[in-house]
């Protein structure tokens, strides 16, 4: 099930440009104005292009916004997708949201850090319980410490109450001596914010922070019981992120107001256990990379003493205190450390002490650069998807459409075509699952053959796909 939070702000928004993302801490301004370079931008983006073309990024960006002093100076997004204006799937990026909702709990005095995970469940708890698990504090929750591997429990659960199913495992190992990576640690969060606040999670988040910093439209899936995913689930747009990551850079403060206290922001950022090497897609990333520099509260350490927000196949944001930056990305790829070297050779390179000569010649090519942003038809770099093989596509006058199952899927000739694609009717997103109505977008080349080559991909997400099929004479 979906639960989303609509403010009552509206704010126009062009799909690409030079700044534009709204709210006072976002104005727009020039990319010199601010001590960067136009160039080296358009130099980042054409180099993640790059990477994506020669297969060492393993897929694609689809949406930027770059902020410096509190300025927007830089954003796009590579259509079909329009990452600044519509939801886009974070994954785990989500984490730190969730942590952020513990904050506020924690500034109003609802919550204590050394609070046992214990007492706030005491009806979902096994009848015989372990020392560790009678320890386990909501500080070991925040710094994945929990001492015992959870990451199924969603699975594991038999009535769908992942809590319940969570507090039932094994504590092997003391809790607060050893970081594991675990999703499911966060769900815990996630429900404990809801059982302290009375609200659900997304609506605690919408009153507290969603509202204040003009974050429209974010939502997110929920277990079957109706609680928050937490480490994962939640939807926003790349601007969303951006808003995010700057208040973050302000220690808590928006609009002339301190939301959340400087306090929690600077112990939430900072290192509080050493975390690699991990498996990171199926990858073990070790010694050196990014993903070993150490664990906030679900925030992850950088080199270069910057820190993140980061999701499965992409999802960034990454904030500069020293040089008083945020970049956040959309994606859907497969080598994160590559997607971050590239910030760190490019765009912090990039990041000087007082303005630079204003450039209009590299700011009208990265203004165009930004504005022409699309999504090129690759199905080298997409994997096969058969089960939609063998369809027969009937011409339309701007492309073709096909009947997969009684819905019709429209395939642009020479661009993306969109659709509207009904997935499962289950009102439970579990993770990289879809349910309800999402957009999908395809592209068609006919083959000398006469068979039709398709690449589609879903719209706000990371999933795409190829097959071919025949053309209806």
């Amino acid at each position: 099930m979906r639960i989303r939070f609509v403010s009552l702000l509206t704010v126009g928004m062009a799909l690409a440009s030079i700044g534009g993302a709204g709210g006072a801490e976002m104005d727009s301004a020039t990319p010199e104005s601010q001590g960067v370079s136009s160039r080296a931008i358009q130099k980042w983006i054409e180099a993640c292009e790059q990477a994506s073309a020669d297969g060492s990024l393993k897929g694609f960006l689809h949406g930027f916004v770059i902020v410096r002093h509190g300025k927007t100076i830089a954003e796009g997004t590579w259509a079909p997708q329009n990452t600044l204006e519509k939801p886009h799937m974070l994954y785990s990026h989500s984490k730190s949201f969730t942590s952020t909702a513990i904050g506020f709990l924690v500034d109003e005095g609802h919550l204590d850090l050394d609070d046992r995970v214990v007492s706030i469940f005491p009806e979902k708890l096994p009848a015989a319980m372990s020392e560790n698990l009678r320890q386990m504090r909501v500080r070991d929750l925040l710094t994945m410490n929990v001492g015992a591997s959870f990451t199924d429990a969603e699975k594991k659960s038999k009535d769908g109450d992942w809590v319940k199913a969570f507090l039932h495992n094994d504590v092997e190992t003391p809790p607060g001596t050893a970081f594991k990576y675990d999703s499911c640690a966060t769900h815990m969060l996630a429900a404990i914010v809801e059982r302290k606040s009375g609200m659900k999670l997304m609506d605690y988040l919408g009153e507290k922070l969603f509202k204040p910093l003009g974050m429209e439209s974010p939502w997110s899936t929920t277990s079957p019981v109706g609680i928050a995913c937490g480490g994962w689930g939640m939807n926003m747009t790349t601007r969303d992120l951006a808003r995010f990551g700057q208040f973050l850079l302000q220690e808590g403060r928006w609009g002339g107001r301190q939301l959340l206290s400087r306090e929690w922001i600077m112990l939430a950022t900072s290192r509080h256990t050493w975390s690699g090497p991990i498996v990171v897609q199926s990858e073990v990333v070790g010694s050196g990379s990014d993903w070993a520099q150490g664990y906030g509260f679900q925030f992850w350490c950088c080199r270069h003493g910057a820190y993140r927000a980061d999701g499965a196949s992409g999802q960034l944001t990454v904030v500069f205190p020293k040089e008083n930056a945020v970049v956040s990305v959309n994606a859907g790829l497969g080598d994160m450390q590559k997607e971050l070297n590239l910030i760190w050779e490019h765009l912090l390179a990039a990041f000087k002490d007082a303005p630079v000569e204003a450039d209009e010649t590299g700011l009208a090519s990265l203004r165009n650069k930004c504005a022409g942003l699309a999504l090129p038809f690759d199905d080298s770099r997409v994997e096969p998807f058969p089960g939609f093989n063998g369809q027969a596509a009937e011409r339309k006058a701007d492309g073709w459409e096909i009947d997969i199952s009684g819905q019709r899927l429209a395939i642009g000739d020479g661009g993306w075509a969109k659709t509207k694609w009904k997935f499962s009717d289950s009102n439970v997103e579990p993770l990289f699952a879809l349910y309800g109505t999402h957009e999908m977008a395809a592209f068609g080349r006919k083959e000398k053959d006469g068979s039709l080559t398709v690449v589609w991909q879903f719209l706000g997400g990371i999933r795409h796909g190829r097959f071919c099929c025949r053309i209806k004479k």
